[in-house]
């Protein structure tokens, strides 16, 4: 079974990053509110929008 650090790591990302871009797959009008704390946290989780997952990334992690 695939966890989200190996689909990360597939993408050179982190994993707050793959859960925002997936959550923006399913649907680009969800506004994800993550417990940002920092500038530097609030750059890195509005990366994730430039993340694209492949279609069996998308499944891997629908399976989780």
């Amino acid at each position: 079974m695939v966890d989200l650090a190996e689909v990360a790591a597939e993408l050179g990302a982190t994993p707050t990053q793959v859960s925002l871009a997936w959550l923006l797959h399913r649907s680009p009008v969800m506004l994800p509110i993550p417990g940002t704390t920092s500038l530097s946290q609030l750059a890195e989780n509005a990366a994730a929008e430039q993340l694209r997952l492949s279609a069996d990334q998308i499944l891997r992690l629908s399976a989780l």
